[in-house]
């Protein structure tokens, strides 16, 4: 792993699913790690919910893989299942859950919401990069990109 995209959910509506401007923020977003990735390879893991499986699906359109991996513990909200980090929250299990997919591909791409997105990327930060950051606010449709090799960060879309 080259690098680490922790990515926030497109915007949704009451139905909890993507709405038309979280599918363009999706769009987007998949152009820009196209582009960083630069032909380089891609794997990625989502949570289950319907909102993040609708905005993995459109990333997944847009890098051009035919599959993405469902893992419930990245659900995060009161409509999570019990076994969620909204329930059983640590940022331990999400570093893990990244370790054990590490060696996939140069472009690890993960998935997530509010509740994991507003730590795990400055946890990472600490761990990796020996790094005592706060990244900050992370809006939906947004990613936070860790590049390993360089060892910095940014937001994108801006």
């Amino acid at each position: 792993m080259k690098h680490l995209f922790v990515v926030r959910h497109g915007d949704y509506g009451y139905d909890h699913r993507i709405n038309s401007y979280g599918h363009q923020q999706m769009k987007r977003l998949g152009e820009v790690i196209k582009q960083i990735l630069n032909g380089s390879s891609a794997y990625f893991f989502t949570s289950t919910a319907p909102r993040a499986l609708d905005s993995s699906q459109i990333l997944a359109d847009q890098l051009t893989l035919s599959e993405f991996e469902e893992v419930s513990y990245l659900w995060s909200g009161p409509d999570s299942p019990p076994s969620s980090f909204y329930y059983k929250g640590g940022l331990v299990r999400v570093m893990e859950l990244v370790a054990e997919r590490r060696d996939k591909a140069d472009g690890l791409i993960m998935v997530t919401h509010f509740e994991v997105i507003e730590e795990f990327p400055s946890y990472f930060l600490k761990k990796e990069f020996e790094q005592d950051k706060q990244i900050g606010k992370i809006s939906r449709g947004q990613a936070v990109h860790l590049d390993l090799e360089q060892r910095t960060y940014q937001i994108f879309p801006k």
